[in-house]
């Protein structure tokens, strides 16, 4: 049985800032709101707190809609072509004209997925608001980072091979074995920091660079433009939820290790890329959640549960952000993992059993 984890890049945007503080030193930023939920241990760490609603604007600034995108910071060349690349993208538009522009994000890309095509700047450039799962520059701050770091680690003399099974470990240590390192290096780390870990060797040696992330750079061009950016979740919503899962979850992740290798999963995640770049939602549903192999009743229930959590419930949240706007008087460029978009109970098909007419849009 393999549960193809490697869709994390695209449903997670705090797994793309867990990758990029795993690759390059932090630099001191905006501080991370504080906890409201399990995770508090990092949060407390960090010196102020964020709005009351996750869902309250971050940034605001006047003429969002006559904000120009800086097309020129994408390649550091005006006269570079844009590249070839067309994720997809829908549009949905409220009975008072409200229009709102939903792309499907990878928090990882390729330098050359840059320049990014006229049809998502110019969307961007006509949009008052920037809606994203979270604001991953919370994440970035020194404060955030350390009490980061010490969350990871058990502080009660706990074991990694104490959280999971004999089979698990096995697989999670032949796995890393072909990037020359061991299980034996993560037997002081909690599961959920060595799930991060699994998920984030493959970006780092393949092309894909998690600053890269187009959530990522969509919040830098919206904050240098002072264009107002709406939380859908948050950092603290996302780090509770991939800090939490239970150990047969965590189990089962790294039992779906077996026989992988650094090759297959850089693979698959290029392969996860070429559908994201061409805009095959059918793809990105099949590499999301298919499981191969045989599995067992109990395994097909702890996929269904994280499926439910991972994707299925935020699904909701995000539909409900997506109708909670419409009701607004501003036009908005929505950006969440692509993941969440496509098959039955995602974000497009929520919509249109609600009533609401979803185009898709063409390059």
């Amino acid at each position: 049985m393999k549960l193809k984890k490697i869709a994390a890049a695209l449903c997670a945007a705090i797994v793309g800032s867990l990758m990029l503080s795993s690759c390059t030193d932090t630099e001191e930023g905006s501080s991370a709101p504080k906890a409201e939920n399990s995770s508090s241990k990092v949060q407390e760490a960090e010196e102020s707190s964020a709005p009351e609603s996750s869902k309250s604007s971050s940034v605001e600034g006047s003429s969002q809609a006559e904000s120009s995108f800086d097309s020129s910071s994408q390649s550091g060349a005006d006269e570079e072509k844009a590249s070839d690349i067309t994720p997809a993208m829908w549009t949905i538009t409220s009975d008072s004209g409200v229009k709102i522009t939903m792309l499907g994000s990878m928090h990882a890309l390729k330098d050359s997925d840059y320049p990014l095509p006229s049809q998502i700047t110019d969307a961007f450039n006509s949009s008052d608001i920037l809606a994203v799962e979270c604001d991953t520059e919370k994440s970035n701050s020194i404060a955030f980072q350390s009490a980061l770091l010490k969350e990871m680690v058990f502080d009660d003399g706990g074991k990694l091979s104490d959280h999971i099974s004999e089979e698990g470990l096995a697989a999670l240590d032949a796995y890393l074995k072909t990037y020359g390192m061991g299980a034996e290096m993560m037997e002081t780390y909690k599961p959920w920091a060595v799930s991060n870990t699994v998920d984030s060797l493959p970006i780092m040696y393949s092309e894909l660079k998690a600053d890269k992330g187009i959530d990522f750079y969509l919040l830098d061009q919206a904050k240098s433009a002072g264009k107002e950016v709406y939380e859908v979740e948050s950092v603290d919503f996302q780090m509770d939820l991939l800090m939490n899962f239970s150990d047969e979850i965590y189990d089962l992740m790294f039992r779906s290790l077996e026989e992988e290798t650094k090759d297959t999963q850089i693979e698959a995640l290029m392969e996860l890329h070429d559908a994201w770049a061409s805009g095959d939602i059918d793809e990105i549903d099949r590499l999301s959640n298919e499981v191969e192999g045989d599995i067992s009743e109990d395994d097909l229930k702890l996929v269904q549960e994280y499926s439910k959590l991972m994707i299925l419930d935020r699904n909701i949240t995000m539909e409900n952000a997506v109708k909670e706007l419409l009701e607004g008087d501003k036009d908005v460029f929505f950006v969440v993992g692509a993941a969440h978009y496509v098959g039955e109970g995602g974000i497009i098909d929520l919509l249109e059993k609600d009533g609401y007419t979803v185009e898709r849009l063409e390059y």
